[in-house]
């Protein structure tokens, strides 16, 4: 089975960039550069017209500054598990307009009703709450400001065999907001 998803990919300052890959490494266990997730898996829809609609949705959105510099322990009662996200404090509002935006159409059932959305770089994920209120804490008393921006979203599909990027759609170039 095969779903799509939209991310965004942002620029960062090589130490920050480093930093942020350690840090989902080792207590996230992910691999690659950190992204913000837009649209979440949906299915039944094409990836040639899930691309034409993200493309369609994003064309007049400006590239967005942000600073990530608050930590934020969230639960995934699923699962059982407790996430460490990273929030930007500044472009918050400008990303959660882009993913406002992005799911209108034919991209509107991907819309998730079971929680709010929350623009985040997830950082670390533990069963256990203590440990991810430590590391929240300590990071929040670190003074964490990192600088990033966006200005392209991936349009990404999963299979069973992995990831595939589909296309990259850029954000328009006039100007900046966020």
């Amino acid at each position: 089975m095969e779903s799509l998803e939209v991310i965004a990919r942002p620029h960062f300052d090589k130490a920050d960039l480093a930093w942020l890959t350690d840090i989902r490494s080792r207590r996230a266990g992910s691999r690659g550069a950190p992204y913000f997730t837009l649209v979440f898996a949906t299915l039944d829809i094409s990836p040639a017209a899930f691309t034409k609609a993200i493309r369609a949705h994003a064309k007049d959105i400006h590239p967005i500054r942000f600073r990530l510099r608050s930590a934020l322990v969230v639960p995934e009662q699923i699962v059982g598990r407790f996430h460490v996200f990273l929030i930007p404090d500044e472009g918050f509002g400008a990303i959660l307009r882009l993913h406002d935006a992005l799911h209108l159409g034919l991209v509107k059932p991907a819309l998730r009703q079971d929680s709010p959305y929350l623009p985040h770089i997830t950082v670390a994920t533990t069963a256990d709450y203590g440990a991810a209120r430590n590391l929240a804490f300590a990071l929040n008393n670190d003074v964490i400001d990192i600088h990033g921006h966006i200005d392209a979203l991936q349009v990404e599909c999963r299979t069973s065999d992995g990831i595939e990027q589909v296309a990259e759609v850029p954000l328009s170039k006039a100007g900046w907001f966020g």
